[in-house]
């Protein structure tokens, strides 16, 4: 299984293209607009306790990413797409909209048959309204060419592919009269502990509860599997991810739609997501 490299994992496992979005399980990085390297306001908390991934949204897809979890408030003394900025919690990160379609452009240039969700999770005043027409217009100018039609959500990739050889994104937000619902996808239910502070052992308990009745695959879900500290902030937890998730020790793995986690690259979630998805694929045909 590590005959691959994880920013091409979707295309070079063909047999999945079978199944939709709704139905893969896919790795997701939470809070993806809080990195380290993401230039930090200079006034604010040190960034070990908002910086839930290691590096920028492009290094996350590249890792193997494939739902970015994204929290957006509102500056409207910014200049264009510097007025949505990224933030965890109330903190900003200063990585803006304008970085966020930047990198997913160069990525799927560079990988044209991989999918992404991006799940706007919050839409969030600042000192202003945030301007849902202004954020309408700026992503159909910028990557409206790439965004999954809503109508087309529980299509395969197969579908999707034959389609359209550019839509490789589902957008998921908030809703609101001023968004396209055309292309603006229902915002993506979140399944989190519901504390803001959650170590492993509560974290475990979640997870269980929730794949005891898991969501359908009518619709894209979201399981949040990561842990804060009150003392550190996110917590690397990628060894208990590695053993809850592993295929050949659970099917914890094949109940989930997006994983949701803290700094991608150091956990297998790639890798298992892939190994299930051809499970669930070969169990298809």
């Amino acid at each position: 299984m590590s005959n691959y490299a994880n920013n091409n994992w979707m295309a070079a496992t063909p047999a999945i293209d079978t199944l939709s979005l709704c139905e893969l399980t896919l790795p997701g990085t939470h809070n993806a607009g809080c990195d380290w390297k993401a230039p930090w306001p200079l006034f604010g908390p040190p960034a070990h306790w908002v910086a839930c991934q290691h590096e920028s949204f492009y290094h996350q897809l590249c890792h193997g990413s494939r739902a970015l979890d994204a929290r957006l408030m509102y500056d409207a003394t910014a200049p264009g797409l510097g007025k949505f900025i990224f933030l965890h919690d109330r903190h900003r990160s200063n990585r803006t909209l304008g970085h966020l379609v930047t990198d997913l452009n160069k990525f799927l240039m560079e990988n044209p048959d991989e999918f992404v969700i991006l799940d706007f999770h919050q839409l969030k005043d600042g000192e202003h309204p945030f301007d849902f027409k202004y954020f309408n217009d700026m992503m159909l100018r910028f990557i409206g060419h790439r965004m999954i039609p809503a109508q087309n959500q529980g299509l395969s990739l197969n579908s999707l592919k034959k389609i359209s050889p550019l839509q490789r994104v589902l957008v998921a937000t908030p809703w609101h009269s001023e968004l396209d619902r055309n292309v603006f996808h229902e915002q993506i239910g979140h399944k989190w502990s519901g504390s803001g502070i959650t170590n492993t052992a509560d974290l475990k308990q979640h997870v269980i509860n929730v794949l005891k009745n898991p969501p359908g695959t009518w619709a894209p879900w979201s399981l949040s599997a990561t842990s804060y500290s009150a003392l550190g902030g996110p917590v690397d937890i990628h060894d208990e991810l590695n053993s809850w998730f592993d295929p050949k020790k659970s099917d914890w793995a094949s109940k989930c739609n997006i994983i949701n986690v803290d700094f991608i690259e150091e956990s297998n979630m790639v890798s298992y997501c892939r190994t299930i998805n051809l499970t669930k694929a070969s169990k298809r045909s």
